[in-house]
């Protein structure tokens, strides 16, 4: 019943520059994250704050399997080139701007944002 309810209240995040995601304590969010086809196998991370320094919250080179690690999961479709986040047991304190993250090992990595506000659940 709980993962039931963690679905129902996802939200999917539209393919804009900046993304702008509202979720809601006790819940969960999907987060969506484009990018260039070149970047296939570079390895994809989400992290918390301003950049360059932001705090990874979750980083992989796994390609086309969910990775988890805590409360955020990743899963890297090569075939569509986007990568989708998904943050469970969503609190207040979640709230903030957050980083969708291409390695560039070459060069500088290439950062989509992500403001997300959690509001108090009913």
């Amino acid at each position: 019943m709980k993962i039931l309810l963690i679905f129902t209240l996802c939200l999917i995040s539209d393919g804009g520059a900046s993304k702008k995601v509202t979720g809601y304590s006790g819940g969960g969010v999907l987060i969506k994250c484009k990018y260039d086809t070149e970047y296939r196998e570079k390895q994809k991370y989400f992290c918390k704050g301003s950049v360059p320094g932001c705090s990874d919250q979750i980083k992989t080179g796994a390609k086309n399997e969910w990775i988890n690690s805590g409360r955020f999961s990743l899963f890297d479709d090569t075939k569509s080139a986007e990568f989708s986040v998904m943050i469970r047991e969503l609190t207040v304190e979640d709230t903030g701007t957050y980083h969708c993250g291409v390695d560039i090992s070459w060069g500088n990595d290439i950062y989509t944002p992500v403001e997300l506000k959690v509001k108090e659940g009913e």
